[in-house]
């Protein structure tokens, strides 16, 4: 006689997520309240779908983050025809900051990413991208209200991804603060298709220095600037370790950048397994095998092709330049 199979719990069990109860009939909720408790911000992740931390940002570290993403938002205006799309438009984003100043990278390993995608995401998650976005002048047109993990299934009960904002500047309504529609995380799958009306969100209003944190389940839109100013934040984005990240690092990131990483952050790029993906399989490396579990992963001198030719593998490096 075989023996029978028993039922186990089917919820997500790789993070420390704690879902609350669904909103049914569907409803927005107000916004939470800042606070520097991240045990409170967490229960606001639960509930609201989303969380402000403030004064986590020093005046020199906003300072310095200013003034590099300033600078590199001005070289990339000047690239002319090799500007990135809307270099040019009165909101620029300046994106793969990972390859643009170690100051932007160091905000992967800081105490409250760790905090506050951790508890989303599990300790393993990944960076999917890090962009920097500032005005130059008023806009007219708010962005469309959209779910971060839009192509994830509705129906996945969990986070998937999450936002963390590293607020440069004070976001009020006045300078296209982000619309939110808080607790629209915990609607049914069916009323996570399309967007809700625009009047069922809510501006933000939080100080600079503060880092605003949502999950990728939660409506929201940048909104318009009326008054022209500047309105900086980073964007770290994350998400879980089976998923594809936004920025394909296997290509964009700088040989130099991996090189010069913490284990960390090596990690949070894709750097280490996570069971049997993302390894670079069938060339020999130094580095130990991974097995069913997680292992650090090395880019190898060559991949071996058909017949067992050997190519080598080429990675894109500061030392390799072109001149604009």
């Amino acid at each position: 006689m075989s023996t029978p199979l028993r039922p186990e719990p089917a919820e997500h069990r790789q993070t420390g997520y704690v879902p609350s109860p669904t909103i049914d009939p569907p409803d927005a909720l107000g916004l939470p309240p800042l606070t520097r408790d991240f045990e409170a911000a967490k229960r606001h992740l639960s509930e609201y779908g989303l969380c402000f931390v403030p004064d986590v940002l020093s005046r020199s570290d906003i300072a310095r983050l200013s003034e590099a993403l300033d600078s590199q938002a001005a070289a990339e205006r000047k690239l002319g025809d090799l500007a990135p799309l809307g270099a040019h438009g009165n909101k620029q984003s300046v994106s793969n900051m990972v390859n643009k100043g170690k100051v932007f990278l160091d905000l992967v390993e800081r105490t409250e990413t760790d905090e506050l995608a951790g508890f989303m995401l599990g300790r393993t998650f990944l960076v999917s991208s890090i962009t920097g976005g500032m005005f130059h002048a008023p806009t007219t047109e708010p962005q469309p209200l959209h779910r971060d993990q839009g192509y994830v299934p509705a129906t996945v009960n969990f986070p998937a991804a999450c936002n963390l904002f590293w607020l440069l500047d004070d976001f009020t309504p006045d300078n296209g603060s982000t619309h939110v529609v808080p607790g629209s995380h915990r609607w049914r799958p069916e009323y996570q298709i399309k967007p809700p009306p625009r009047e069922m969100s809510v501006q933000v209003e939080v100080p600079a220095g503060s880092v605003f944190a949502w999950e990728g389940r939660i409506w929201h839109g940048l909104g318009v600037n009326t008054n022209g100013a500047p309105r900086r934040s980073i964007t770290t984005f994350f998400c879980l370790p089976w998923m594809r990240q936004q920025e394909n690092w296997g290509v964009s990131c700088l040989q130099e950048v991996l090189d010069e990483a913490s284990p960390k952050v090596r990690a949070r790029l894709g750097l280490r397994t996570y069971g049997t993906l993302g390894g670079v399989n069938g060339t020999r490396t130094d580095a130990a095998p991974g097995g069913l579990g997680n292992a650090d992963v090395e880019f190898p001198d060559y991949i071996i092709g058909e017949g067992a030719s050997l190519h080598p593998l080429r990675r894109v490096a500061r030392r390799a330049t072109l001149d604009a």
